[in-house]
């Protein structure tokens, strides 16, 4: 099932790859590539190990979603029912005999449906206890990562500053 949680800051498991049009020698932008991905994987798997090794993190982040649920909830909005419907045009869509015509409107109509439950999440990450409760697990998941692998705050300050450098170099190369 699809996670609620998407905290702003969510260490490593959010981090999106950039699109990677810079300037300067294609090998060292494919250096830098790699060794972002290899920064990502490490920490990814540092987390994963957090986690596993510390059921209270996974209660934690249990708890945390379904505050983040309630809070949608009680604003109106219907993660359960959004969930199950995409799940529905998911196998609506890949049943035999689905014409192109009403594969588009189900395309259309999931879009609508994940922009409601990002709308809803955002609402529900503004929440000062969902806030609150989102900053716990992220502090309690880095002492864990830390204690996991001593290097995480180094892997983490190295990560950040290749993924700036990568973002500066992308903006450069942006017409004005």
């Amino acid at each position: 099932m699809m996670r609620l949680v998407c905290a702003r800051n969510f260490i490593v498991a959010g981090i999106a790859m950039l699109a990677f049009a810079f300037t300067g020698s294609a090998m060292a932008q494919q250096q830098g590539q790699e060794e972002i991905q290899q920064l990502q994987q490490r920490l990814i798997q540092i987390q994963q190990q957090a986690v596993e090794n510390n059921p209270e993190l996974q209660d934690q982040a249990e708890e945390l979603e379904s505050m983040v649920r309630s809070t949608m909830e009680d604003a109106g909005f219907d993660p359960d029912g959004a969930i199950a419907r995409l799940e529905q045009i998911q196998a609506e869509f890949e049943a035999e005999g689905t014409s192109d015509d009403q594969r588009q409107a189900m395309m259309e109509e999931a879009q609508e449906i994940q922009m409601d439950l990002q709308q809803g999440q955002q609402m529900a990450l503004q929440d000062e206890q969902v806030i609150a409760a989102q900053q716990s697990f992220e502090d309690n998941l880095m002492d864990a990562m830390r204690a996991e692998d001593p290097d995480t705050d180094e892997l983490l300050a190295r990560f950040d500053e290749l993924r700036s450098q990568m973002e500066q170099q992308f903006q450069q190369q942006q017409p004005q």
